[in-house]
This record gives structure tokens, sequence and C-alpha cells, in this order.
């Protein structure tokens, strides 16, 4: 048995977990200091989960995250929930503490809307009854245009092959959960599933028509991190950098010329691993994940 620590967020309805700090640390407040345990000076840190949640059980706060870019807060022990479960999820004891600029729930929730609109693409130019087979129910009746008005969350996941990829990608991406799970085989899924994926319909869009949706920058940061580690022969573009820097391109691009770099053409690996050393969200990969050198 294993005891994992949650709360879910009043405002947002979204469950918390606790939050580590780029040096790897669960950030935990000593109720002794009282209204002084919010200031970092008189932060506990520990980089145990155990020796966390027994701090915890004996009454500390500790910084929880949502996991979606917003900045974590620090919780008291009795606003949190402690659960016994048999087998943990790959997220609910934090391995790592990464930054991610949105949870693996708005990932899945785009791949639902994703899902659906290749549904409507299909009952467009094949038949209502091939998207119903694809997509596990039919558009309902009252739809304008098919499945102009359905539900993502009724979509199961289980039924897709994409799920699994987009789960590893996800991971090995953001280097959180289990990025082992993302393989050389995984590369060639992804850009299978990135040549072929509709952009949805008029009535019915999708997120891999918008560069920006959690889905598209997943799929972009995945494939940034497997050339920046395994084809250093490429030189990276300015996109692929603001992927694995966590910005937009504009200020990548911006933060690149300050620096005295070019963007047109490609960055070197060597001068984009050098760059990106040097930013605040940049998440490392883990070195047991690293191609090996002679």
């Amino acid at each position: 048995m294993a005891t994992i620590i949650t709360r879910t967020n009043p405002k947002t309805g979204k469950t918390e977990r606790p939050y580590r700090d780029k040096q790897g640390h669960f950030v935990l407040g000593d109720p002794a200091f009282g209204s002084e345990l919010h200031h970092r000076k008189n932060a506990v840190l520990t980089t145990e989960y155990d020796e966390a949640l027994r701090l915890v059980r004996k009454g500390f706060s500790i910084r929880m995250s949502a996991g979606d870019g917003t900045p974590p807060s620090l919780i008291s022990a009795g606003k949190l929930t402690l659960t016994e479960v048999n087998a943990p999820s790959a997220g609910d004891i934090p391995a790592e503490g990464p930054q991610t600029p949105f949870s693996r729930d708005d990932v899945m929730q785009d791949l639902r809307k994703a899902l659906v609109a290749e549904a409507a693409m299909i009952a467009h130019w094949g038949s209502y009854e091939a998207a119903e087979a694809f997509l596990g129910f039919p558009s309902s009746d009252n739809a304008g245009e098919p499945y102009d008005d359905a539900d993502p969350s009724q979509v199961d996941l289980s039924r897709f092959r994409s799920t699994p990829l987009i789960e590893a990608s996800y991971d090995w991406a953001f280097q959180t959960g289990k990025p082992e799970a993302f393989r050389p085989e995984s590369w060639d899924d992804l850009g299978s599933l990135m040549d072929g994926a509709s952009a949805g319909t008029v009535s019915t869009t999708s997120p891999m028509g918008n560069a920006e949706s959690p889905l598209r920058v997943t799929i972009g940061t995945a494939f940034a991190r497997w050339k920046f580690e395994f084809e250093t022969w490429l030189p990276l573009s300015v996109r692929e950098l603001a992927y694995l820097a966590q910005m937009n391109e504009v200020a990548a691009r911006n933060a690149l010329a300050k620096a005295g770099i070019k963007g047109r053409g490609g960055i070197e690996n060597d001068v984009a691993r050098s760059w990106l050393a040097e930013r605040q969200k940049f998440v490392p990969t883990r070195t047991e994940l690293l191609p090996l050198t002679s």
C-alpha cells in the first residue's frame, strides 16, 4: 500500500499533488513559524516523498500544484486528503519536479476533441455509420452538422491506439511520469499521426489545427526533444527551441537575438544546448534516457 497526497482546488476543481521545485525538492512549511512559514528562508526542503508525507502527517503545510503551469500554493495539512492505494499511478507520487505548461488531463481532453473532429470528417466524406464505428457513438439528431454538439467527455479513449502514444509523448516532452515509454517507434507513429490528422470541419474544429493547443504543443515538444537528444547533427528551429524552453516563438526569437544568436537556417545543437541551459522553464532530459556516447 502507498499513501498519496491530494487536494481538490475549490475554485478550479482540479486535482493538485505535491510540487517539486527545479532542484527536485518538496517544499514544506513548519507550523512553528506561524504566519512566517510562507517565507522561503523558513521552508523545509526534502527530496524524499516518504519524508514529506511524514511531515504532512505532523501538520506541516506543503506546496501543491495541478501541473497546469499555474503557480504552486502552500496548503495546510488540514486541507489535504491522504489516500491509501494499492498501486499509485505515474503522477500520484512525483518522481521528479519538472514544470509543465498544462496538465495531462488538458492534453487528453484535447485528444478527445480531435477524435470528435476526425469523426465529423468521416461523416462528411464517408458515412454516418463509419463515423459512429470510429468514435463509438452516433452524432446527435439535433446536430446541425455531424457531431457539432458532441460532448468530448463521452469519448472512450481506451478504444484508440493514439491514447497511449499521446500519454507517452506528454511524459517524454515534459520529462514527467514515465518518459521511458516513448520509444523510437513512437517517433514514427507520432509523425504518421501528425501527417494524417484532420483539422476538422468548419463547425467541429480540432486542436490539431491550433498550433498553441496543449495537444499540438505536446506533440511538437516531443518531436523537438527527440531531435535535440538523438539527432544532434541537425539544427533546431526557433519553434523547436521555443517548445523546449516553454516559451512562445516570438519570445524565444527575441531572447535568441538578445544573446546574439541568429535563428535563420536553424541553431546548431551545441549552441541550442547552451542557450536552453539558461532558460528557467527548460527541463533537461533525464540522464538515464540519454543516448550512450563512446
